[in-house]
């Protein structure tokens, strides 16, 4: 027998199966109950889920054919099954001159009879088959047929289940590869903050010492802004000019001084000179009336004073008394280096931080924010603008506390009060409101930076959105846990005793009967206040049995509820769920609203998580029962309608409540998203919802009004199929 030709593709269909990690596995209960349901569907003694490697073919489950794992891939009935795109049936292999040598049909285990259904990656690409195999020749019933598409439909689901499981996996580790590179540059950036900090504290060690020489050297020192007014001296210039105190000198210019006209108009020549050349002048011999009428001759130089991107804000001048030139120029010489040196160093130094810090906030794997003192961004880096979803034109010179959510916003002040006085302050799981209107968690950690009399404020944020939704899912799924755990405890022991309860309560209400029988058979039939006493009885046990059947009722949907079995979808009476959740929610409804049912009495089963769909149908009962709690119950309406749309089983929950905004809708199915206040929802309870349905194959559409209500429609597909 010629074996089959491989496909073109048959190298990316390798890589197909090997990316599934199923090949030489160990056996798995989900995948032998499906050859075990698809041989006692079709009748077959054998039933084999057959995967096709290079030269051989392995069996992943198999019913039927003890002893043997794989066979060779050139004898391979499945060989021919996966060239195919539809059921490929063999009814008598003896009768095919392409099997009728097969050593399997010859051999054991003698194969005369085969139907294979191929499995099929999202790609298309076939990575075996589901098949069945008969030791007499035969064929498929149509419903034989479809039984065996629909199961190798559930296999196909549970290979694609585990590759997204193993890409999962994959992401996972990505992000903790990405979490230590993330420590690994914040070791460093805090490393660079140090440094920044140790070059801060030698600048104010050189301001201090730049304070005690202006201070203590025997010359006259002052600067002036680009209007040429006095912004400070020293005390030597203070006692050369006359002056009392630096109050008298501040703000004013040469003119406003107790000097000759012609000789303060020559000192500005010279300030503007130098700032609008940038270039210092140095050494110059200038005339000094003093006060008291003597003149003397001063050896002068002025350099401009510029900021950090090379601006002239003003100049610098140092002058000392040459009357005694011999005696005073070494000196003057000196000091004037020494001034140069400490203005120049002090211009590097803070220029090459600016660079240090700049570099820092684009290349750091954090959001980093640069504030003002009063809290408005001045400047941010890439991560920060793709964090809150803006461009940095659109981000700049708004208030940073805007971007957490309104009843956020007040710790948000309180961190940015403290830092400003403590000097650094940490805030985790800060909520954070998007550009784009969704919502993101930071954990915080701000210092405050001070460069001379600047101040402003360094915010760097670690997104850790998806650990917090992780975190808040598992919460919500340990509480229905664990919620399930105790319904299931308590009625448990409340079912044993209500069944006595029922019991006595029923033969109390025969002998009751039988007395009244007996009663009405006496000489003078019964007494009257017997006959009262018999109807009183006979209210009262009525009554009690109602109440005790309400309470049995009620401990079976309790069970019903807290069923555990896991998450396989099998057959679902949809109707039959949405009565005990009705049932369950009847003390919070009845209060509320009246409940208007239309079933459509054609629906079938569904394939579903019956526990899972519960928690869906309750969670949105309850939502409805909260937007009509405004209302009279009288005049509110909680209407449930089912109906089958071809292949779709669709369910609508509607209420007459408050009806949900426009600007709110599109974001009611977004993790932790929630109107309601503080403490009162995790804001998860749609979007796990929508996280269930999907699950199932189906999906959920809201339409809302104001004023007039809500609709949720629910869509589930009646014999399964991929998620919407």
């Amino acid at each position: 027998m010629t074996p089959p030709v491989p496909p073109s593709d048959e190298r990316q269909r390798i890589q197909a199966l090997l990316r599934t990690g199923l090949l030489d596995t160990l056996p798995e209960p989900d995948y032998d109950d499906i050859v075990r349901l698809a041989a006692e569907s079709c009748d077959a003694p054998i039933a084999l889920i057959s995967l096709v490697a290079e030269e051989r073919q392995w069996f992943k489950a198999k019913v039927g054919l003890p002893g043997v794992d794989e066979t060779d891939r050139c004898i391979s009935f499945c060989a021919h099954a996966i060239e195919r795109d539809e059921l490929f049936l063999i009814e008598d292999a003896h009768a095919d001159a392409r099997f009728a040598a097969n050593p399997l049909v010859l051999g054991h285990p003698f194969i005369r009879f085969y139907a294979g259904v191929p499995l099929r990656t999202t790609d298309g690409y076939a990575l075996g088959t589901l098949c069945v195999i008969d030791q007499r020749p035969r064929t498929l019933t149509a419903l034989q047929r479809r039984s065996l598409l629909g199961l190798s439909r559930q296999v196909e689901l549970l290979v694609r289940m585990r590759e997204r499981m193993h890409a999962m996996q994959a992401h996972n580790e990505e992000l903790a590869r990405a979490h230590e590179r993330t420590q690994a540059l914040n070791l460093r950036l805090r490393a660079e903050m140090e440094e920044r900090q140790r070059i801060e504290g030698e600048l104010r060690e050189q301001r201090t010492l730049l304070s005690s020489i202006l201070t203590h050297i025997p010359y006259s020192v002052f600067w002036k802004d680009r209007q040429g007014a006095y912004l400070g001296a020293n005390p030597h210039f203070l006692q050369d000019m006359g002056l009392e105190s630096q109050e008298a000198l501040l703000g004013k210019t040469d003119l406003e001084l107790s000097m000759p006209r012609a000789q303060a108009e020559a000192y500005r020549r010279d300030d503007f000179e130098v700032m609008e050349s940038g270039q210092p002048k140095i050494s110059f011999e200038e005339p000094l009336a003093r006060t008291s009428g003597e003149e003397s001759w001063l050896l002068t130089s002025k350099v401009p004073l510029k900021h950090p991107d090379g601006t002239v804000v003003g100049m610098v001048g140092i002058f000392a008394d040459i009357s005694e030139r011999r005696r005073q120029q070494q000196a003057l010489q000196d000091a004037k280096l020494l001034v140069e040196r400490h203005v120049a160093s002090l211009e590097a130094q803070v220029r090459e931080a600016h660079l240090r810090n700049h570099y820092l906030m684009q290349n750091s794997g954090a959001a980093v924010f640069l504030l003002n003192e009063e809290g408005s961004v001045l400047d941010l880096n890439p991560v920060a603008q793709r964090v809150l979803g803006g461009s940095e034109d659109a981000l700049r010179g708004l208030a940073f506390e805007s971007f957490a959510p309104e009843k956020n916003r007040e710790p948000l002040r309180r961190a940015l009060r403290d830092l400003r006085v403590v000097g650094t302050v940490r805030m985790e799981n800060q909520p954070m409101d998007t550009v784009t209107g969704s919502r993101v968690m930071l954990d915080l950690a701000a210092s405050l930076q001070v460069t001379g009399n600047t101040r402003r404020l360094l915010v760097v944020g670690h997104d850790v959105t998806e650990k917090w939704r992780l975190e808040q899912q598992s919460i919500q799924n340990e509480r229905l846990a664990s919620m399930g755990a105790l319904a299931a405890g308590i009625a448990h022991e409340i079912n044993n005793p209500m069944a006595y309860v029922l019991s006595n309560l029923t033969y109390l209400q025969e002998s009751r009967d039988e007395l009244e029988h007996v009663l009405e058979s006496l000489p003078g039939g019964i007494p009257a206040r017997a006959e009262e006493m018999l109807a009183e009885v006979k209210d009262i046990l009525a009554e009690s049995l109602a109440g005790g059947r309400r309470i049995r009722d009620i401990v079976r949907d309790m069970r019903f509820f807290s069923h555990t079995a896991g998450e396989e979808l099998a057959p679902v009476d949809l109707h039959a769920c949405l009565d005990v959740v009705l049932r369950m929610a009847h003390g919070e409804l009845k209060h509320v609203a009246r409940v208007d049912k239309r079933y459509d009495s054609a629906l079938p089963l569904v394939p579903a998580s019956e526990g899972r769909l519960s928690q869906v149908f309750l969670n949105l009962v309850i939502n409805a029962v909260h937007a009509m709690r405004s209302g009279k119950p009288e005049d509110q309406v909680l209407r449930v309608i089912t109906r089958r749309d071809g292949d779709w089983a669709r369910i609508e929950i509607s209420d007459s409540g408050t009806g949900i905004p426009p600007d709110v809708l599109p974001h009611i199915f977004e993790p932790f998203f929630t109107t309601k206040p503080a403490g009162a929802g995790t804001g998860l309870g749609l979007s796990i919802s929508l996280s269930i349905l999907q699950k199932m194959g189906g999906g959920i559409q809201v339409q809302s009004t104001v004023g007039v209500g809500t609709t949720f429609l629910l869509s589930l597909p009646v014999h399964g199929r991929e998620p919407l």
